[in-house]
């Protein structure tokens, strides 16, 4: 039994693998760790081999400072680095590695052999086995390190069971070498696998280094973001016109280090908030530099992830400077030629924007219909503002907005278009140095019933809806009175506002702050909005469309639909026969 048996030491060997469990997971972890040392060194060129997913051979060669001779045994040991001198250093570490677990982790699972020289000296060889070396001998190399890895995890067969197909692990290392090509853009990074040259970054810049990873034609989707400060923001993410399926697209950099952060997810997933629909994801770089001091890197064995000491100003900090560039991001490159005529319904002449992540490069269901036409701006890009002026023709069936602009035949949502214009207001408002909406004061108050935890609720966030516009009270058990609602959504009914204000302030909904800004923006526009199918004068018509060609951002309400669909005049005239 468990409570009967003595406590014994574990043998050095299995201590070994199990701490080195917790660092190589898989053949991508030790291109990342064998990188990182590498780019640690100073390397300014990193040549990566990859074979059979990494378990029969990764190999890493680097024209770094090297290791002396008379250190490589030591630098396979367990804690041991040149990185770290005192635990105050840990405070202020500025370099990828500093555990001094990686070698010690990859030779206690694999067969190891280190090569390295160091200017003015002669090269070095070691081999270590499974945590033994075996082999220490004189070489003849380059300044640098070259450090091969084989038979990954032949002696722990239990780790194989849990690893995926080989061509799954080798995709997994391409992208560890991708990951540190993007933060490290500087560094010419080469990367084959079985042979093939899948990766090659030129060393350069962010921008260079972003198009080898990601293809020249999604390269040509991304906007810049330059915000410096006491805790800077820069990189390069894409445009609204153009986002993917999933989240693996996107690469966040602390320090130049890769890391996973939920809250800087979510600060990136804020900014695109109203710009590109539901459900789809943006792609690029986001880099934050900042104090070492303000945050902790050695929170998780492998270094994934990381703490900030003010992580609301750090989230700030990235919604606003991916914010700032994006409400004035292009919509569509024109020029683009992977743009193709396809069908929404089954008829010529509307564009759909193409999907990074797609194979067929076109994706007509998700994203802005957009147009590419002689007649728009050529070449370069489109913006809302780029379609004034835009004159309203009527509308069809109750419904769709039909409007005209140079070239152009434009169908809108009015439910949408208004919506954008709508969220858009508020959260510039907000945005303000005063930060207050301005109120509607009700003629008659409505008094809206509700259960007690809705009651909490609104006393927890009294401030902020006030803020918002809105004069609710308690007014005895299980109701509140309205005495007035934000000026935007004076049309609005104000018991069904009030009842949904209160659901949507649910603070354990994500995005803290910003995202209860904008769920709450996002409501009253709903509520503000013109309802689909409203008849709608001409005159309001072109009052709507006056106020969307001057509101910044993509083509999609907060929630995600599109708000216009473009139609070419001279595909028009094709389908018609005329000329």
């Amino acid at each position: 039994m468990i409570g009967t048996a003595r406590i014994r030491r574990l043998p050095q060997v299995v201590a070994d693998a199990i701490a080195a469990g917790e660092v190589i997971e898989r053949p991508a972890s030790v291109v990342k760790e064998l990188l990182e040392n590498a780019l640690d060194a100073g390397a300014g060129r990193v040549d990566v081999d990859i074979e059979g997913g990494g378990l029969v051979r990764v190999a890493v060669v680097d024209d770094g400072a090297g290791i002396a001779a008379e250190e490589l045994e030591l630098a396979v040991a367990r804690h041991a680095t040149s990185k770290i001198r005192a635990t105050a250093d840990l405070e202020r570490a500025e370099t990828l590695g500093f555990r001094g677990e990686a070698l010690a982790s990859i030779a206690a699972v694999s067969d190891l052999r280190i090569v390295s020289r160091t200017a003015g000296a002669d090269a070095a060889a070691l081999r270590v086995r499974n945590g033994e070396v075996v082999e220490r001998v004189g070489a003849a190399a380059a300044v640098g390190t070259r450090v091969e890895v084989r038979d990954l995890f032949a002696a722990t067969p239990a780790r194989l069971r849990f690893l995926r197909a080989a061509a799954t692990e080798s995709a997994a290392a391409v992208r560890a070498a991708a990951d540190l090509a993007i933060t490290h853009p500087e560094v010419r990074v080469t990367c084959r696998s079985d042979g093939r040259v899948a990766l090659r970054s030129p060393g350069g810049g962010l921008r260079d280094a972003l198009q080898a990873v990601l293809g020249a034609r999604a390269a040509r989707d991304l906007v810049d973001v330059d915000s410096p400060g006491a805790i800077s923001v820069w990189g390069a993410i894409s445009a609204p016109h153009a986002h993917r399926g999933t989240r693996a697209g996107m690469v966040l950099a602390v320090n130049s280090r890769r890391v996973h952060n939920r809250s800087l997810l979510a600060a990136v997933g804020e900014a695109y908030r109203g710009l590109i629909p539901a459900g789809r994801h943006p792609f690029g770089a986001v880099l934050v530099e900042i104090d070492p001091v303000m945050v902790d890197i050695n929170v998780h064995p492998a270094k994934r992830e990381v703490r900030f000491r003010d992580e609301r100003a750090v989230f700030a900090s990235v919604q606003r400077a991916c914010w700032a560039v994006l409400r004035e991001a292009p919509l569509a490159g024109v020029a683009d030629a992977g743009w193709s005529a396809t069908s929404v319904a089954g008829a010529k002449g509307v564009i759909g924007v193409r999907d990074e992540g797609a194979g067929t490069g076109v994706d007509p269901a998700f994203g802005d219909p957009l147009v590419a036409s002689r007649d728009t701006p050529q070449p370069g890009t489109v913006k809302l503002a780029d379609l004034k002026p835009l004159r309203a023709v009527g509308q069809a069936g109750g419904t769709w907005l039909i409007a005209e602009a140079p070239g152009v035949l434009v169908v809108v949502d009015p439910h949408a278009a208004h919506e954008k214009v709508v969220y858009t207001e508020l959260i510039d408002g907000w945005a303000a140095p005063a930060g207050v909406q301005t109120s509607q004061l009700l003629l008659v108050p409505e008094v809206v019933e509700c259960g007690a935890g809705l009651l909490e609720r609104l006393e927890a966030h009294a401030d902020f809806v006030a803020r918002c516009g809105f004069q609710l009270e308690v007014f005895g058990p299980g109701a509140i009175r309205c005495s007035a609602v934000p000026a935007a959504a004076r049309d609005a009914e104000p018991a069904r506002l009030v009842a949904d204000l209160l659901d949507a302030l649910d603070g354990d909904a994500g995005g803290g702050e910003p995202g209860r800004r904008h769920r709450i923006a996002a409501l009253i526009a709903c509520h503000a909005a013109v309802r689909f199918g409203d008849r709608i004068a001409l005159e309001q018509q072109q009052r709507l469309l006056d106020r969307l060609v001057e509101t910044p951002g993509g083509m999609t309400c907060p929630h995600g639909r599109p708000t216009v669909m473009l139609l070419e005049d001279t595909v028009l005239r094709r389908s018609f026969r005329r000329t």
